[in-house]
């Protein structure tokens, strides 16, 4: 029907990023200008692979992850914009 989309609930939200899951069963992933659409697999397996590259960084995902530490600023993120 025209004008009805899908119903997006959201997942995670941080400072460059968003992840929502559509009714229809996609998951979006939007970075800024860019959103990804993918399953819920493949976010699973993105997931794990950018939680592999942090760990080679030396970069422990608590300190990501810890809401009482202090923002990270963005350039550390790799950007400078927001979501």
């Amino acid at each position: 029907m025209p004008g009805q989309g899908c119903g997006k609930t959201v997942l995670a939200r941080g400072p460059c990023a968003e992840v929502t899951r559509c009714s229809c069963g996609h998951i979006h992933l939007a970075m800024g200008p860019v959103t990804i659409r993918v399953e819920e697999e493949v976010l699973r397996a993105i997931g794990m692979t950018l939680a592999e590259a942090l760990q080679q960084l030396g970069t422990p995902l608590e300190a990501l992850s810890n809401e009482d530490a202090e923002p990270l600023a963005m350039s550390a993120l790799g950007g400078g914009w927001k979501q």
